[in-house]
């Protein structure tokens, strides 16, 4: 009756040990999982702020285009207002999917090195993402840019079979170099006057008085 009693118990702690193991290595899984989409969305998300920013000098335009702040809690607020800048279609509950389709690969990408089809591969249907833009502290206004900087802040999340989502966030401060450049013809960019000759009160160096002969 011991050595039943004692061989239950190992079994017992045996199992729960593999599961857990098995639990902490799909946590981490879905962790990496997570991330990859954040910085996938954070790479589609600073592309579409480029798109939109076009030869503006600050990213007002860019804000402007992309409709009304967030309302969603924890999100910004009415004084410092986040933006969606991927909008997803209203029956993914706002989330942008990163789902694989047998129509959308290519019979290469179903394919090993030898030519021989997957029996099965990853869907990916459980993962999904957002992207939200938001102006940074350069001064009390966060309504508006005047510095060409703003954060993007990329979501990218896992549903686990239990219904417990796994997330991870990642931003990244991106600056607009649509900035405005003054420039000159001739020498005046080397610091000549206005009549294109260093004689005059920019000039760095006194004009030479050596003759030069020409042939």
């Amino acid at each position: 009756m011991g050595i039943t009693l004692a061989l239950t118990v190992t079994v017992a702690l045996t199992v729960s040990a593999v599961t857990r193991e098995a639990t902490i290595q799909g946590d981490l899984r879905r962790q990496k999982e997570a991330f990859f989409a954040a910085e996938a969305g954070l790479a589609e998300g600073r592309e579409t702020m480029r798109l939109l920013l076009g030869d503006s000098e600050t990213y007002n335009t860019a804000l402007a285009a992309l409709g009304p702040p967030v309302s969603e809690p924890g999100l910004g607020s009415a004084t410092q207002p986040w933006y969606e800048v991927l909008p997803a279609p209203a029956s993914s509950d706002g989330w942008n999917t990163y789902p694989l389709t047998l129509e959308d690969l290519s019979v290469a990408e179903r394919s090993s090195a030898t030519g021989e089809l997957y029996a099965d591969y990853p869907r990916q249907a459980n993962v999904r993402y957002r992207v939200f833009v938001h102006d940074d502290a350069d001064d009390a206004d966060f309504t508006e840019d005047t510095n060409r900087r703003v954060w993007l802040v990329a979501v990218g999340e896992v549903l686990g079979s239990s219904g417990r989502p796994t997330r991870s966030v990642v931003q990244a401060l991106i600056t607009n170099d649509n900035a405005l450049r003054l420039t000159g013809p001739g020498c005046v960019n080397r610091g000549c006057g206005p009549s294109n000759t260093f004689n005059n009160t920019l000039d760095r160096q006194a004009p030479s008085p050596q003759t030069v002969r020409f042939f």
